[in-house]
């Protein structure tokens, strides 16, 4: 498999669109309580958060591309705040590539960068009912330290 990485420019964001919209519906799919949320949330939306992100601090847009087929089969969005607070704001990865180590060149790429740039604090925030990723993110020693409950309009 000829797997290529590259960091995005925020003006790219938008070639990860499809990648994105596959994650929110899967974030849908699962969500025990409010998965008309995820129904009703655009990549515009999405995208004009995270640039908006990028304007208190900074933003980064690592992908994955399939040499072979010509694709994006992932990305990671991440982000630090000026409070040195990184976060990993969005992972995805096309279910054909899962369990082929681009995921975790993703992760990697993504924290490294954070360790870069003196990030003190790392979060990953990870919707009700996606509970099975925790096992992924527990390999980078990220584990549950709060819950937040949100009241449903149901």
């Amino acid at each position: 498999m000829d797997i290529s990485y590259m960091e995005l420019d925020e003006d790219r964001i938008d070639l990860i669109k499809a990648l994105w919209e596959k994650l929110r519906d899967h974030h849908r799919d699962l969500s025990p309580y409010f998965p008309e949320r995820y129904a009703e949330f655009t990549f515009q939306e999405r995208r004009e958060d995270l640039l908006e992100k990028s304007e208190k601090g900074i933003l980064r847009i690592d992908a994955a591309y399939n040499e072979a087929t010509e694709q994006y089969i992932g990305y990671c969005i991440s982000s630090i705040s000026d409070e040195k607070i990184g976060e990993v704001d969005s992972l995805y990865l096309d279910k054909k590539y899962r369990s082929s180590g681009i995921g975790d060149a993703l992760m990697k790429r993504s924290l490294d960068w954070m360790d870069q740039n003196g990030v003190e604090t790392k979060r990953i925030m990870v919707a009700a009912g996606n509970e099975n990723t925790l096992v992924f993110y527990s390999r980078y020693k990220f584990f549950p330290k709060h819950i937040i409950l949100e009241q449903s309009n149901k």
